[in-house]
């Protein structure tokens, strides 16, 4: 179940037998595609959003750890007509860092920027950032300020809240990456939350 505002988050227990450790969010993203139900991350934004820098390699099964609900998205993306589809836990990144079009993230964090500061990554929402074209300069700017998670609001940054989220590029397709890896390009981007897909197991 989803998380609610004012509700205690996940459980204390131990690492189950079926634990799946993901050296990265893409390897994760995998493993939960396939049907692993709990995960452990060795690196990557979702640790970030947690304030954490206990890693799997830390963890044994059979150890305490944190056992926490997270949600995973379901990624339709197409170019030209042409569709095709993948599961993600974290970002999806749409324009590369100098023009960056559209990010959504799963827990609010790209790297050590604090994009979505209300986003929590089991709360049922896609949280989405749109971007206006800028020129580097203005990109740097406001890329400074979401380290501390401060750029909000912003005349040239458009956000989106739902279930679902799309992109549709009003030019041509844009590069795109899902947890951290190269996909190709898209046009159309649509994220859709699939809730409580994984636990994920965290070190105490």
């Amino acid at each position: 179940m989803t998380i609610e505002k004012g509700q205690p988050w996940g459980t204390e227990g131990v690492a189950p037998h079926d634990l799946v450790v993901a050296r990265d969010e893409e390897a994760a993203a995998r493993a939960v595609a396939h049907g692993s139900r709990h995960i452990a991350l060795c690196s990557g934004d979702l640790l970030t959003a947690l304030g954490s820098s206990a890693k799997a390699t830390e963890l044994r099964i059979g150890g305490r750890c944190r056992l926490l609900p997270f949600d995973a998205y379901e990624v339709t993306l197409s170019v030209r007509g042409r569709r095709a589809s993948t599961l993600a836990v974290s970002t999806v990144l749409i324009g590369g860092t100098r023009r960056p079009a559209w990010w959504f993230t799963a827990g609010g964090f790209v790297d050590n920027l604090n994009v979505a500061p209300n986003s929590h990554p089991n709360d049922g929402r896609a949280d989405a950032l749109e971007w206006s074209r800028l020129g580097l300069r203005q990109v740097v700017a406001i890329r400074r300020r979401m380290r501390m998670g401060d750029h909000l609001p912003h005349p040239a940054l458009h956000t989106a809240r739902g279930e679902s989220v799309t992109w549709q590029s009003p030019r041509a397709a844009e590069s795109v990456s899902i947890d951290g890896r190269a996909w190709g390009r898209a046009d159309h981007v649509t994220v859709t939350v699939r809730p409580d897909a994984f636990v994920l197991c965290v070190p105490n």
